[in-house]
Order: C-alpha cells, then sequence, then structure tokens
C-alpha cells in the first residue's frame, strides 16, 4: 500500500462508516416490535462493522466491486448464523435442525397483538433484515456510488413497523429516531460530495474566496426541521376524488384488523385511566364490567383477527337496537351510560357494554352489525380520545334451563363462527375427552370453562407468552399450561369450534373502581379477553375461562348445579394410541402431516417461515445478480440501433466489460490504438477503421454526418470477445463492469502496437 493509499483510508472510511451509523439510526423504530432493543441492534452492530470493515479493506486494495460484495455477502451470512443459530452453515444436519428450530420458535412468538415484546424472541427475524439494510446500503451508496439511493433503503426500514402495526401508538417513528436518521444521512451526502470535489485535484483559482461551510449546515438543518414540524401543522385535506366508479361515495366501510397494537397494555399493566362511565340515573344494582371494545371472528391459525368488514355507511354511530333474542325476560335492567374516553386511550374501536340498545356516538363511528361494535371510519386520524358518548344497555340473564334447552346451532347461527383453520388432531381430541358425557352445547360449553377455571391444571400468569398458532395452542393445552387472559380467551373459542358451537373472542375492559363521585373508572390493568359462545334462540353470551386469581367472576348461568359438575373426576386426556369418535356431521379436516409432533410440541412447529425467508433471500439475490446483465443488454440493444457515438459508446462498453484498456477521455484513434493488439484480424480492424472514422465525421465534420455502424461494432465486439480470456467472458456476462464504470482513466495499453496496426488506425 503506498503511501497515497494511507493517506486515503480516513476520507475512505468516513462515507461508510456514516452509511453504516444512518441504517442503525433507522433500525432502532424496530424497538417496535421488543422492549429490548439491544436484543437486535447489538448483533447487526458486530456484523456491520464486519461489513463495513470488509468494504473499506477491499477497496483500498482495488478489489474489483463485484468481489467486494461477494466478500461482504459472504462474511456477513456466516457472522447472521452464527449470531442467531450458533453455526456457520446451517444448511443440514444439526445446525439446520437448530435454523429451523429457532425461526419456527420465533414465527410463533411473533404476535402483533401483543407488542412490544418483552423478551428477544422476534430477534432471528429482526437481526437477518437489518443485515440486510446494512448490506444493501453498502452497496447503494458506496459500491456502486449512488448515495441518494441508500434514502430507499432508510424508507424501507421505516415502512416495517408501520405496515405491521400501524401508524399510532407503538407503531409510529419517533422523532428522536427522525431526526438522528435524516441528520446522519444528510452528514452522509455531504462527505460523499467531498470526496467527488476532492478528486478534482488543487484550485487553480486561489484567489477565489472559498464557499461559507455554514451554507450546507443551515439548508441541512432547515430541511430536517421542516420535514419534522410540517406535518403537524397542515391540516388533513379531506379530499374527494372525481366520481369514476358507479357507487354513490356512501358505500360499505372496509376495516382489515383494526385492533393490532391494542393488546400490548394488557401485560403493561398501566394504572392511566383508559374509560370513565358514569350512570346516568344515578348508582346500578350491579358494577358495570365487560367494557367490550371489539370483537375478534376469524382464526387464520396464527393469530385471532377482526376479519374484513363490509360496514354500510348508514350504520352510524347514533343508533337503535332491538333486543338481542326475541324473548324480552331474558334481558336484565336497562341502563343509561354516560362514557369518557381519557387522551392515553388511542383507540380506534369504541367501548360499549356487550348488548346495546341505544347508541349516541357523534363523529366518524359505524357500526357492524354482526357484532354490534363500533369503529373509526378515519383509522388512526380520528381515534376515541378525549371523546364523550352516551348508550343505554341491558345484561343477558339466561336461566341455565333455558341454555341447556339450546339446541345445536341450526341455520341461523352466525355464518363462519365455526370455521377453524387445519389444526393438530389433538386439539379436537382435547376438546372432545373434556366435554365427554355433557350432552348440550351449554353444557359442553360449561365444561370447557370449569377445566381451564377450576382444574387446578392451569396457571394464571402475564410472565409467559405461549402464541396462539396451533403449535403453541397445543403446547398451552398439554404442557406448558401458564398464560394470561388472551390465551384462555382464545383457546376455549377455539375448543368451541371443534365441537361446533359458534364462538369468538372479545376484547376490553373487565371492571373497573368507582371514585367518590359515583364515576366507574376503568385502567390499563383492567384490559380483558374472554370467549363470547353463541347460543340457539338466545344469542352471544359470555364465559369466562381466565383463573380467579386474576380477579375474573364467571357468569352466573355457568355456576350452581351445573357448575358443581366440575368437582366430578375429569376425563383422562387422550393419549397418542388412543382415538375419540369425532362429532357426528362434522366435516374432517385433513389431518396435519405433524401426528408425532403433536404430542412432543414444539417438535411439530412448521419450517414454512423459514422456507419463505430463504425465499425472499434468493429472490433478492437472483434480481441483484441479474440487474446489471438487464440493464447491459438493453443498453447494447439501443446503442447498436443508434448512430455513431452510440456505437462508440457500445463499443467502450465492451472493452470496459472485458477489462481492455479504454480511458473514455482520449480522441477516437489512441482508444482505437489500446484495442488493436486484441483484435488480431484484419477485417476486425478494417470495421473499427470505419467506426472510428464515422465518430471523426460526427464530431469534427463542418456538417455531422448520421453514419450507422451498429454491424461493425457487432463484428468488432465479438472479435473482442473470441480473443478474451474466459474468466474476463464470464465476468463480461454475469456482471458487465460498464454498467457501474465512471469516466476514469484506463489501464495502460498492454502489448507493443506493431507498425502495420499504428499504419492502419492512423491512415
Amino acid at each position: 500500500m503506498t503511501s497515497s493509499d494511507v493517506r486515503g483510508v480516513a476520507p475512505a472510511m468516513s462515507v461508510p462508516v456514516t452509511c453504516l451509523v444512518t441504517v442503525l439510526f433507522a433500525l432502532s423504530s424496530w424497538g417496535s416490535f421488543t422492549n429490548t432493543r439491544f436484543s437486535y441492534l447489538g448483533p447487526i452492530l458486530v456484523v456491520g462493522v464486519l461489513i463495513v470493515g470488509t468494504g473499506i479493506s477491499a477497496r483500498l486494495l482495488r478489489v474489483h466491486g463485484s468481489v467486494v460484495v461477494l466478500l461482504q455477502l459472504l462474511l456477513g451470512t456466516i457472522a447472521t448464523s452464527l449470531l442467531v443459530v450458533h453455526h456457520p452453515f446451517p444448511v443440514a444436519g444439526a445446525g439446520r435442525a437448530r435454523l429451523v428450530a429457532v425461526m419456527t420458535e420465533a414465527y410463533a412468538a411473533f404476535n402483533p397483538f401483543d407488542l412490544p415484546m418483552s423478551g428477544p424472541d422476534v430477534a432471528p427475524y429482526l437481526i437477518p433484515g437489518g443485515v440486510a439494510a446494512v448490506l444493501l446500503a453498502d452497496i447503494l451508496a458506496i459500491t456502486l456510488r449512488r448515495p441518494p439511493m441508500m434514502g430507499l433503503v432508510v424508507l424501507g426500514v421505516f415502512t416495517l413497523p408501520f405496515s405491521i402495526i400501524g401508524a399510532g401508538g407503538w407503531g409510529g417513528v419517533s422523532w428522536v429516531v427522525f431526526v438522528f436518521t435524516a441528520t446522519s444521512f444528510l452528514v452522509m451526502l455531504r462527505l460523499d460530495r467531498a470526496q467527488q470535489l476532492g478528486r478534482w485535484g488543487r484550485r487553480l483559482d486561489e484567489d477565489l474566496p472559498p464557499a461559507p461551510a455554514a451554507g450546507p449546515a443551515v439548508i441541512g438543518v432547515s430541511a430536517v426541521v421542516i420535514a419534522l414540524l410540517t406535518p403537524a401543522w397542515m391540516p388533513a385535506p379531506n379530499v374527494t376524488l372525481p366520481g369514476l366508479g358507479p357507487g354513490d361515495g356512501n358505500g360499505p366501510l372496509r376495516v382489515i384488523n383494526p385492533t393490532v397494537g391494542l393488546y400490548d397494555d394488557l401485560r403493561r399493566q398501566s394504572d392511566q385511566v383508559m374509560v370513565s362511565v358514569t350512570p346516568v340515573d344515578g348508582d346500578t344494582k350491579t358494577p358495570p364490567s365487560y367494557l367490550r371494545v371489539g370483537v375478534l371472528t376469524k382464526f387464520t391459525g396464527t393469530e385471532w383477527t377482526s376479519g374484513n368488514r363490509d360496514v354500510p355507511a348508514d350504520h352510524t354511530g347514533i343508533a337503535t337496537f332491538d333486543p338481542p333474542m326475541s324473548d324480552e325476560t331474558l334481558l336484565g335492567e336497562a341502563t343509561t351510560y354516560r362514557l369518557k374516553a381519557s387522551d392515553n386511550f388511542q383507540s380506534t374501536w369504541l367501548p360499549i357494554f356487550t348488548h346495546p340498545l341505544e347508541v349516541t356516538a357523534r363523529g366518524p363511528w359505524r357500526y357492524d352489525e354482526d357484532t354490534l361494535d363500533f369503529m373509526s371510519t378515519e383509522g388512526r386520524d380520528e381515534t376515541v380520545a378525549g371523546q364523550e358518548w352516551e348508550m343505554t344497555a341491558a345484561p343477558v340473564e339466561p336461566s341455565q334451563e333455558r341454555l341447556l334447552a339450546a339446541g345445536d346451532p341450526g341455520v341461523s347461527a352466525p355464518p363462519g363462527m365455526t370455521n377453524l383453520p387445519l389444526l393438530p388432531d389433538k386439539i379436537e381430541e382435547i376438546a372432545l375427552a373434556r366435554t365427554a358425557g355433557e350432552d348440550s352445547p351449554f353444557a359442553k360449553a360449561v365444561a370447557l370453562q370449569n377445566w381451564f377455571r377450576h382444574s387446578g391444571e392451569f396457571t394464571y400468569s402475564l410472565e409467559r407468552d405461549v402464541g396462539t398458532d396451533g403449535a403453541a395452542l397445543l403446547d398451552f393445552l398439554t404442557d406448558n399450561k401458564v398464560g394470561y387472559c388472551q390465551q384462555y380467551a382464545t383457546a376455549m373459542a377455539v375448543l368451541a369450534r371443534e365441537l361446533d358451537i359458534p364462538a369468538r373472542v372479545a376484547f376490553g375492559f373487565l371492571g373497573g373502581d368507582q371514585d367518590e363521585d359515583g364515576v366507574w373508572q376503568f385502567r390499563g390493568r383492567d384490559l380483558h379477553a374472554w370467549p363470547e359462545l353463541w347460543f340457539e334462540g338466545i344469542g352471544w353470551i359470555r364465559f369466562e375461562p381466565t383463573p380467579a386469581a386474576a380477579d375474573t367472576r364467571e357468569p352466573d348461568y355457568t355456576t350452581g348445579a351445573l357448575g358443581n359438575a366440575r368437582n366430578e373426576p375429569e376425563a383422562p386426556l387422550p393419549s397418542a394410541g388412543t382415538s375419540v369418535a369425532p362429532v357426528p356431521n362434522r366435516p374432517q379436516r385433513e389431518a396435519p402431516d405433524t401426528a408425532e409432533v403433536a404430542d412432543t410440541g414444539d417438535e411439530g412447529s412448521s419450517t414454512g417461515p423459514l422456507w419463505i425467508g430463504l425465499g425472499i433471500v434468493v429472490l433478492a439475490g437472483a434480481i441483484v445478480l441479474a440487474g446489471p446483465t438487464v440493464i447491459r443488454r438493453r443498453r447494447r440493444a439501443a446503442r447498436l440501433r443508434g448512430d455513431a457515438e452510440d456505437g462508440w459508446t457500445e463499443l467502450g462498453a465492451t472493452a470496459i466489460d472485458l477489462g481492455l484498456p479504454w480511458s473514455g477521455n482520449r480522441s477516437p484513434r489512441e482508444e482505437a490504438l489500446g484495442l488493436a493488439p486484441h483484435l488480431q484480424d484484419r477485417e476486425p480492424m478494417v470495421a473499427l477503421q470505419r467506426i472510428v472514422t464515422a465518430v471523426e465525421r460526427n464530431r469534427y465534420a463542418e456538417r455531422r454526418v448520421a453514419a450507422a455502424v451498429g454491424d461493425d461494432v457487432r463484428l468488432v465486439a465479438a472479435t473482442l470477445r473470441k480473443h478474451a480470456d474466459r474468466r474476463a467472458r464470464r465476468r463480461a456476462a454475469l456482471w458487465p463492469a460498464s454498467v457501474f464504470r465512471r469516466r476514469v482513466a484506463a489501464p495502460a495499453t498492454e502489448g507493443p502496437v506493431t507498425r502495420s496496426e499504428r499504419e492502419l488506425i492512423s491512415s
């Protein structure tokens, strides 16, 4: 390494290091997924330093850019595998088994309803994603010398929390993260521009005053401040596009899973008041409880969601509802409440009690007539925070006799409320075993509730998060019977659907505290989830499977004589060698291909997430590798159809791809002298002479002559490729250097130029 190389080490490090810092600042926004940012940022920093250090060292040694990228990719992949899987090449044997286990466990643990997570469970996904962002940013900003394009990487990193969690709450990007990221990005652009200008050499006009150094800083700071403050100052415009469709603009509102981000408070146990409830007519006989926020009706196999809602425009927040059942004697005393949400409750759903008779909520609220829950039409732009509304509701008080008399759900049952994805067969066997001997849907439901609450097998805890997918659910029901309300509600709802009982999951507030003014206050720690089951002639009623340690109260209609059945000996769970007769008339789902794994828990985890991740990596790699080749072919086709200058450019690109001498700054005759030794045959030399003549006439003649030289260029280029070595031809085909080449000095002419060659070119 020469002394000039040593002096160039610091400038060569400045842009790559700043690029790495910029991406790390942006990646800190992924803290929305976990409470322990260092669990993923630490490993990404280690691998990022390795990638950047490899790039700096290789570039100082004048290694070709394609080789630099391959080295970074190889070392980055090995380092990431060591940090995540503790194996350098997890492609077979124990390494692959470890990779499958780690990634599947992380996939099962990832639950958008329970973010941020308290442990490093999702780190195996965040670390490779962050390393990929670092590598891509280094390729764009350093290898390809396109630093502004690195902003696309930052944008993609910022987009991930928005797309999964949403713009509000935990899904937003902190203004601190934005400021540091934007500032670092601008510093990187400034350093890159300074390096480019420094390559021009010493100033010739020393008398001119230097440009003020504060100018770029003022511009950069102004840009960051404006970008930060403008969205807060600008009102959200109410833009209506021209009516091009057949509708009148009052069609249904489609809402897809607006519950993401609400379940995080279940484990945060906040003492902040979320909703205040005041009985309009004074105190009530029964304290208000189970204030419902929303309903989850669809189980995807990995989580419960609200599904796709088609909510008509006339279902506004001011509405009157019929009693939930035809027999009004099943209803308790109606009470009118005045509700107010605090500024801390950023929910897009409106809390109401389960069986409303009348609701008065002004604003962009609409209700779903199937679930009777209210949602905002403005999304995160209009939440319930700070709003007031009134409602009248009456509790459902059916008798056990009436519930026991309810037959199997018929055609009047809500559609889709017994649908389940492909699950391990043992889950259905558990449902049948725990309800053996019960002859009515309601008795079976009570048996399930009693098993969770009173068998002594299950423990309530906020510390353990077991997930809600099929493998995690089976593990919760058989081995690790520890969880909080979300696990109990979802487990009972799934088991009920296995028995063909319509079921869904509701979430909201369990109960509140009454202050001295008679106002009931529901706090963050009161957030709760519970199942609701549907019975013929009665409708939806709630159950409470969460153990009593969580201060929950089972409904009165599930206690008494029927509830005493919990003291009888329980039926044993089916073993792997026993079978239970299936429910009559139930459509049989295809058995999963993991029967053995169902008994052992984590062995039955699916490798689907692994193959999806590998497919994305392979696809991204193929795009990166194929991109230069595709660009080169398109440019070649366009140039061969052009004039002499286009043909000359194509000839130069061919020389650069093959590693032949080509400066781009010399005259056509000088460039031709460098190519002549590589032609060897007279016919391509004559063709090269015609190309040079056409270019010179086009540049220097009094009147430009548009000459087509495509055939001559093809002949000369083919001859150059013919006499090039195999490695050069392969490199030109797979990674054409001309795509990345700028106008820099070419290598010296290789070999002597014969007298006949010089005369041919000069004649």
